[in-house]
């Protein structure tokens, strides 16, 4: 049984980091500065609007990944982990009662103050706000061609919104792909939009 928790803490834990490595690599192959921003926990939510479409199924694997690890950790995992990483110590780096009791005490004391400074030291890393935030800037619709790729929120003559990412466009139609409907594109004709809005990067204030 200890094994077994220890196996699914693991397994756990792998696949966070794995959909935490795709969000980074997702984040790079859009922009140098949205991955440098994906590598960084707290900020990196700055970036999921951007990548939510590329990225939802994995991070909701990693969300699963995460929640197994936490329940295998508070089912046994944890002290299993802590009593053999403790044992593991002990036999590798023998000492005697004085040296060793002496050490304890000098790492009591001077622990709390390293992880402080080492704390402070990752928080002034940090920017203190975000460098920049997404918003929809209004367009002519005419210039819905130059849109391709683009994330969009178009508001058709019967006011019906509809956001989501050009896919292509003809002569007549326009075709958007939503979120969540995988690799489905709706179409829309070009007659029936009254206004469009492209989603834009644009300096924090």
């Amino acid at each position: 049984m200890e094994l077994a928790v220890l196996i699914a803490a693991a397994i756990g834990i792998l696949l966070f980091a794995i959909s935490y490595l795709k969000f980074a690599f997702e984040g790079f192959r859009y922009h140098l500065i949205t991955g440098l921003l994906a590598l960084i926990p707290v900020v990196n939510l700055v970036a999921l609007p951007t990548l939510w479409d590329r990225t939802n199924r994995m991070l909701m694997i990693g969300l699963v990944g995460l929640g197994i690890a936490a329940g295998a950790w508070f089912a046994g995992a944890g002290k299993t982990f802590q009593s053999y990483w403790g044992g593991q110590t002990q036999v590798a780096t023998p000492v005697s009662g004085s040296n060793s009791s002496t050490a304890a005490g000098a790492n009591a004391s001077q622990s709390p103050t390293v992880n402080a400074a080492r704390n402070d030291t990752l928080l002034s890393m940090l920017p203190n706000k975000a460098l920049y935030r997404l918003d929809f800037e209004s367009a002519a619709p005419d210039q819905i061609t130059t849109f391709t790729g683009r994330i969009v929120r178009i508001t058709s003559a019967d006011h019906i919104v509809t956001d989501g990412r050009i896919q292509s466009v003809t002569p007549s139609s326009v075709f958007i792909e939503q979120s969540g409907d995988g690799h489905i594109a709706y179409e829309m004709m070009l007659s029936n939009i009254k206004s469009i809005e492209v989603m834009v990067k644009k300096a924090a204030r």
